[in-house]
């Protein structure tokens, strides 16, 4: 299809159509660049102006100049859908930026860069193209969707990813939101890696696919964390550990994790380009789901004076690919060690290089360990500390050392002999 003859169909739709809908369609997934002239970008601009109520002669009032183009021009729809002619110049649009990526990258190589930087950009640059999201939405289309969003929730079919808690989804709205970006914040050896893992299984058993960046375990490792925790069969200690019954689960699980949308990245790059470059390359074999980040210290991004200024830099990132690709991203982030020997819970302030890390964050989960039980378990406090839009709170999970599963905790109920008994006093 030729992208000039789409261009007008559309053009001609939005100013033919009494009922609104096709400028409505025009102008919620295309943008002014998406036409090649600039009568007809002009065009586009005051259509965008008039809508939902405009017609040739509106328009033909607004630019009085052009007034035998869009004559013209508006006489060439036949009627019908336009959704085929706004996907042509959808697509037309993403074959110029890999164009220009394909540029980009041959330039970068004439001037001698090494081939994974290279690389890396023109990942990045198609992957985003992909995303074909516009650059600009109207007051109707934004309060349509807000709309839609909130009766979803209230209908129970909300499309975030549920956490595998019902009382943090129900103050998450319903679990991780697309477009946000999450840390999920502890000291070293409380869980905050196993918990990453459960929110990964969480997504996966839902079909949701995960794209999990470790930069302290290679895939691996966390294979093996993933397979302890569905199973619930703990690593053995030593020769003839596990039984046959736990030989035989292990088994069953293995066998029905190889289907899971699970992706790790195996390499050591701890650069918040080299991560994006990875998200990049997740997302051209197909839809995202929930990324992870373990964690956020580790990343680097060279070329900024201070480290306050280099985490700054990553936060942004990292928000920005979840806006770009319209994903959660959930960074996990180390809390200060002076919070070791303060005999308190954790506070936002405790975030390491906190600034950036709380401002640029939808939502913050701070853990801390409330109690160590027997037999390896913990109980978790995760302390919803900030959220947009949000009711903040705290809920205590349980948690297997020996696992590495958490499970919802309820404190024990009292019997009618264990209920404390009322203070005597002059009330009686």
């Amino acid at each position: 299809m030729d992208y000039v003859l789409a261009e007008n169909a559309v053009l001609s739709s939005a100013m033919r159509d009494e009922t609104g809908r096709a400028s409505a369609t025009m102008l919620e997934h295309l943008i002014e660049d998406d036409f090649s002239s600039p009568d007809r970008q002009r065009m586009f601009q005051v259509i965008k102006k008039l809508a939902p109520d405009c017609n040739e002669v509106d328009v033909m009032m607004e630019l009085p100049e052009l007034a035998s183009i869009i004559t013209e021009v508006s006489q060439l729809y036949g009627g019908g859908s336009i959704n085929r002619y706004v996907d042509h110049l959808i697509e037309h649009r993403n074959h110029r930026a890999v164009e220009l990526a394909l540029l980009h990258a041959k330039d970068a190589s004439n001037e001698g860069k090494g081939a994974e930087e290279i690389a890396s950009k023109f990942t990045n640059q198609v992957a985003q193209a992909l995303t074909k999201r516009k650059g600009q939405v109207g007051m109707k289309t934004a309060v349509n969707e807000a709309h839609s969003k909130i009766l979803e929730i209230d209908a129970g079919g909300s499309s975030a990813i549920s956490t595998g808690f019902s009382k943090l989804d129900d103050n998450l709205m319903g679990g991780f939101q697309d477009g946000w970006l999450y840390t999920i914040a502890a000291r070293p050896g409380v869980g905050k890696s196993a918990l990453a893992i459960h929110f990964a299984t969480q997504a996966a058993r839902s079909g949701i696919r995960c794209s999990y960046c470790s930069l302290e375990m290679s895939a691996g490792q966390l294979a093996g964390r993933l397979l302890t925790s569905v199973s619930g069969v703990p690593r053995p200690k030593g020769k003839g550990s596990l039984t046959h019954e736990q030989k035989t689960k292990l088994e069953r699980t293995t066998q029905s994790l190889k289907g899971w949308p699970i992706t790790f990245k195996d390499d050591t790059e701890s650069t918040v380009e080299s991560f994006a470059g990875f998200v990049a390359q997740e997302r051209l074999l197909g839809d995202l789901g929930l990324i992870i980040v373990d964690y956020l210290q580790l990343l680097s991004s060279p070329g900024h004076d201070s480290r306050q200024q280099e985490v700054s830099h990553i936060t942004r990132q990292l928000k920005s690919m979840a806006l770009t690709y319209q994903v959660p991203v959930l960074a996990l982030s180390q809390l200060n060690r002076a919070l070791e020997s303060q005999n308190r819970d954790p506070a936002l302030s405790d975030l390491r290089e906190s600034g950036s890390i709380e401002q640029d964050s939808d939502a913050v989960i701070l853990l801390n360990v409330k109690e160590r039980l027997e037999d390896f378990n913990d109980v978790i406090k995760l302390n919803l500390a900030k959220a947009r839009d949000c009711e903040t709170g705290v809920i205590e999970v349980l948690f297997s050392k020996r696992t590495g599963r958490f499970s919802a905790h309820h404190a024990p109920r009292l019997n009618d002999n264990e209920k404390p008994k009322p203070k005597s006093g002059w009330m009686g």
